[in-house]
């Protein structure tokens, strides 16, 4: 058989496999099988465009893509979305399983073995057969991976990477909030907007000559990726528990600890690899009277806002602690209209007609000393979040602690990037220098 066919026959084999029967939310499993039908649409391509194709591989290949279609249109009839017990029972099985390494359990899950340092593996690329273990999709002979007794990290469903990812947007100020890229390689190149005009003329006679037009090309910058690790304290007692509580336990301290870094990446991060709002370049400043906070006004909001160039304004809103936001309340302007005005029905709470959002990584009242930056007025779309989306689990032993005191952790691992641009469109809230 041509070896090409053959590569595409098992990828679309692979493809089938992978047909999950429940999903994270309806928007991710429309986005599935979206992109499901994108790709049989890249492969028929490819197949016509193909030479030395023989009659009869080109019909095995029809079969096979209508077989897949016909899989994908039953699993679009039945396909549910998870509710929170199915979920949970799912992560802790996938948990218990990881810890034990059992790779049956794990193949069937649809979670797979990553062998990458820097460059992960495809999670599309494997599957799980019975009496062989994880195949190469890619492999045209379906050789089994191998001697896999060594390996302990595995790349998880990408249904429940979904789920973790989803719980932890609910726990954060940001993550609704922030543009996000689809990251496939360690870094991307972006145009930076800076919300110039684009150069208009107008022709007047047919054949008019256009005169020559100075581009306005906007600045270039790099989003880069890396990779962020966690580690969960694990004891042998939890394999005890029932599947529900394993994944509970898992989601809660996954959710709390991700949103927590993410908001802090977004806002506040100042160290390598990333600086967040507060800390950026070309970002305005504008200064309180105080050293402490003590003496916070309306003007030092009105004049913030107005470092903002007023077509960025609309989009604006504020982001602070909620000590900070409570040492406003009684604020008002020079109308005697208070600063802070409550959330109402459905309109959400205001600091001078924009939005407010408490950020708990945001400076406490209480902390707040000489020179600090405690607040930011900005348009978060701004701040540009790269997400390759895999999470990678694995049994981890080599710590200090460990080494010392034979305590055992789950490690997982998710690869983002954070960048935050024209900071000269944001206006951050900073204390008085002593």
């Amino acid at each position: 058989m041509n070896e090409k066919i053959a590569l595409l026959e098992k990828k679309l084999e692979g493809m089938k496999n992978m047909i999950p029967k429940a999903g994270a939310s309806d928007e991710q499993i429309a986005r599935y099988f979206s992109e499901q039908d994108a790709i049989i649409e890249d492969i028929t391509k490819a197949v016509i465009d193909m030479h030395g194709v023989t009659t009869s591989e080109m019909e095995s290949m029809k079969d096979t893509i209508k077989s897949l279609k016909d899989e994908l249109k039953k699993a679009d009839k039945s396909i549910t979305v998870m509710d929170e017990k199915e979920a949970a029972y799912g992560i802790g099985k996938m948990l218990a399983a990881l810890w034990t390494n059992n790779r049956q359990t794990l193949g069937e899950m649809k979670c797979c073995p990553n062998f990458g340092m820097d460059k992960w593996t495809n999670i599309k690329d494997y599957s799980w057969v019975t009496g062989k273990g994880f195949i190469r999709s890619k492999d045209a002979l379906g050789d089994p991976i191998g001697n896999m007794e060594s390996n302990d990290q595995y790349l998880i469903n990408p249904v429940y990477s979904e789920i973790l990812i989803e719980a932890a947007a609910e726990e954060s100020c940001m993550m609704k909030l922030v543009s996000e890229r689809r990251m496939t390689g360690p870094s991307l190149f972006l145009d930076e907007d800076e919300g110039s005009l684009v150069k208009m003329t107008w022709n007047t006679n047919y054949g008019q000559q256009i005169k020559s037009v100075t581009a306005t090309s906007p600045s270039r910058v790099e989003l880069k990726a890396y990779t962020l690790a966690g580690f969960i304290s694990w004891y042998d007692e939890f394999e005890e528990d029932a599947f529900v509580d394993i994944g509970r336990r898992f989601i809660k301290k996954f959710k709390a600890s991700y949103a927590h870094e993410f908001d802090t990446q977004c806002l506040t991060a100042k160290a390598t690899p990333f600086t967040g709002a507060l800390n950026a370049k070309n970002v305005n400043v504008q200064s309180i009277s105080s050293t402490d906070g003590s003496k916070l006004s309306y003007e030092d909001f009105r004049k913030a806002e107005m470092l903002v160039p007023s077509a960025e304004r609309a989009k604006c809103k504020w982001f602070l602690n909620d000590t900070v936001l409570n040492e406003i309340t009684n604020i008002k302007d020079s109308n005697g209209k208070p600063l802070w005005r409550q959330p109402w029905e459905k309109m959400p709470g205001v600091i001078d007609g924009y939005e407010g959002i408490v950020c708990s990584v945001l400076p406490q009242f209480t902390d707040l000393k000489a020179d600090t930056p405690f607040a930011v007025f900005m348009n978060p779309e701004r701040i540009i979040h790269g997400n390759r989306k895999e999470i990678e689990l694995k049994r981890f032993s080599d710590t200090t602690e460990s080494l010392e005191y034979g305590q055992e952790f789950l490690r997982f691992r998710k690869r983002d990037g954070f960048l935050t641009t024209m900071g000269k469109s944001m206006a951050v809230l900073k204390t008085a220098k002593s």
